[in-house]
């Protein structure tokens, strides 16, 4: 009997201590905070990404603003310019030296850059730099030189496929000539 008794006390003893430690892994009950609201600008020209700052210097036509905030507003030189609930933003830019303003309406984010120099985006800068320097240079549709770069593939392995066969028929022809002779019977 008194087996009995102790097995039944270290039995209760044992389920006691896994309650108690599943209780203490469980998850508490106290909610977690909300994120702190984030929020960032860039420019993109081709597949290169400028991100917004103090004093820099951004080449693409367009603001992209993403962030986590509600309502965020969008302030270009001083002036309302957009406002979001989502958090995303996208603004046609003028290339110029500006002052950009984040902020929410809670007043819980709140970033300027100021002295931010916008270029207009690489392609179109690039085509604008020869035009303003008189260069004399001619530019081919895109389509084109795709095309020309496939034709010039193409004949470089046709060129290299029959000089390596010249280079291989030669070889295999000045072994046969040497190590093999053929006699000739009349």
């Amino acid at each position: 009997m008194k087996d009995k008794h102790n097995m039944r006390r270290s039995t209760f003893r044992f389920t006691g201590i896994i309650t108690l430690l599943v209780l203490l892994l469980l998850p508490s009950g106290a909610a977690a905070s909300a994120s702190p609201c984030i929020a960032y600008a860039y420019t993109e020209s081709g597949s290169h990404l400028f991100l917004v700052g103090q004093n820099s210097s951004n080449f693409g036509n367009e603001l992209n603003v993403r962030s986590n905030c509600e309502n965020l507003s969008l302030y270009v030189n001083g002036e309302f310019k957009a406002r979001s609930s989502n958090g995303n933003i996208f603004f046609k830019l003028n290339n110029t030296l500006q002052n950009i303003t984040l902020s929410t309406d809670n007043g819980e984010f709140n970033e300027t850059y100021s002295n931010v120099n916008f270029y207009p985006d690489r392609l179109q800068w690039e085509g604008e730099w020869f035009k303003f320097n008189n260069l004399d240079i001619v530019l081919i549709d895109a389509a084109k030189a795709e095309i020309q770069e496939n034709w010039a593939s193409f004949l470089s392995v046709i060129i290299a496929w029959i000089l390596s066969t010249y280079v291989y028929w030669n070889l295999i022809n000045s072994y046969v000539q040497k190590n093999f002779i053929e006699e000739v019977v009349q």
